[in-house]
């Protein structure tokens, strides 16, 4: 018994559907680090202070007690946010949206958090349990 051909159409690779993006924008993603503050209400203005820790944002500098720490830019800007509103409670979606412009899911603000503490020798952030993180007064 004869198998008829299979059909060109068949044959050939089908496409594959379109990726999911890795990141999911928000409206204004475009704007910078200090734009997207703006809008969740935060002022940057000048060197943010408390105790001996020094935020300096206009150049990326941060000091403890007078000695410079090397710190990343995304470092500078998540401390930045916490000295300027040291008594608001920031969700990891509000810190993913101001620090990296988007929404998506994942334990960067963590992992940055942690090693902001491990950098300054300070327990710096305190846990509000299913809300997020607040500045602990130093």
């Amino acid at each position: 018994m004869a198998y008829p051909a299979p059909s060109v159409a068949a044959a050939l690779p089908r496409p594959a559907a379109p990726a999911a993006p890795m990141l999911r924008s928000v409206s204004g993603s475009s704007r910078d680090f200090a734009g997207r503050a703006a809008d969740a209400g935060v002022s940057l203005s000048g060197p943010l202070q408390t105790g001996g820790l020094v935020v300096d944002l206009a150049g990326y500098v941060v000091t403890l007690n007078g000695d410079e720490l090397d710190l990343s830019p995304r470092q500078v800007e998540l401390l930045g946010l916490f000295l300027a509103a040291p008594r608001k409670v920031w969700s990891r979606d509000q810190l993913h949206w101001v620090c990296w412009g988007d929404t998506a899911p994942s334990r960067r603000v963590d992992v940055q958090l942690c090693r902001l503490r491990a950098k300054t020798g300070l327990d710096l952030f305190r846990n509000v349990r299913d809300r997020g993180w607040a500045l602990r007064q130093i």
